[in-house]
């Protein structure tokens, strides 16, 4: 545990230090400048700065304790699987940044291309397992592989459902409140059928192949935690 406690002792004593100051400074400090200098490019500069070093203090916090915690500690079966599907996640995400089909997908692509991007920077910091440390846990059992299916299951349904409850489409369905408003009530029937339609047609099933990726880093991580533990039988 003292591993632990000098580098978010430091790293995260620091980042609580700037988002205060940030949080001072455009609270209390700002507004008593002069009107010339509160409104200048640098100083509204400073808190966001401040902030931002904070941020980043605290993402390296973050490598440092997954790479203490899990330094070669990680089976390769996992570990493998773990680096695969971030890679592909980071593919899949330019995929769809860049499709010509479908503005649902490039909707979702850039923050899941941010997270794959940050998962990938954390998981390159561990490292890889230790010689022969496969050889020496036991294989998986059908449990193990429940476990972590319905784990995945869970989570799956939880981004589905809190997805679809903040995109389903509500009026004005995109458009401006005073166009809206213009429309009789057939064309506003009209528009709101077809929103609808598209997002059970489209959005929807994108949400449940979106939802498999962190469902499969789930089952990855939950089968390890409850399997594989002990030392498997010689020869």
């Amino acid at each position: 545990m003292s591993r632990y406690i000098g580098p978010i002792k430091w790293l995260g004593g620091i980042a609580v230090g700037l988002f205060a100051f940030a949080y001072l400074f455009s609270l209390v400090i700002m507004p008593a400048l002069p009107e010339d200098i509160r409104n200048g490019v640098l100083t509204h500069a400073i808190p966001f700065f401040a902030a931002f070093v904070g941020v980043l203090l605290l993402f390296i916090l973050l490598i440092v304790l997954v790479a203490r915690r899990f330094d070669r500690k990680i089976p390769n079966r996992t570990y493998k699987s773990i680096e695969n599907l971030i890679v592909f996640t980071i593919i899949f995400s330019v995929v769809c940044l860049f499709n010509p089909w479908s503005f649902v997908p490039y909707r979702y692509g850039f923050g899941m291309l941010v997270i794959a991007t940050l998962s990938f920077i954390v998981w390159s910091h561990v490292a890889p397992p230790r010689t022969g440390l496969d050889e020496t846990i036991k294989p998986f059992t059908s449990v193990n592989h429940l476990v972590g299916v319905i784990a995945a299951a869970i989570v799956m349904v939880l981004i589905i459902s809190s997805a679809i409850a903040t995109n389903e489409p509500r009026a004005p369905f995109g458009i401006r409140e005073r166009v809206w408003n213009t429309y009789d009530e057939a064309r506003q029937a009209e528009i709101a059928t077809a929103a609808t339609s598209d997002f059970s047609q489209v959005e929807i099933p994108f949400l449940v192949i979106f939802s498999l990726i962190p469902g499969a880093m789930v089952y990855l991580l939950s089968r390890e935690l409850v399997g594989g533990r002990g030392s498997a039988q010689a020869g």
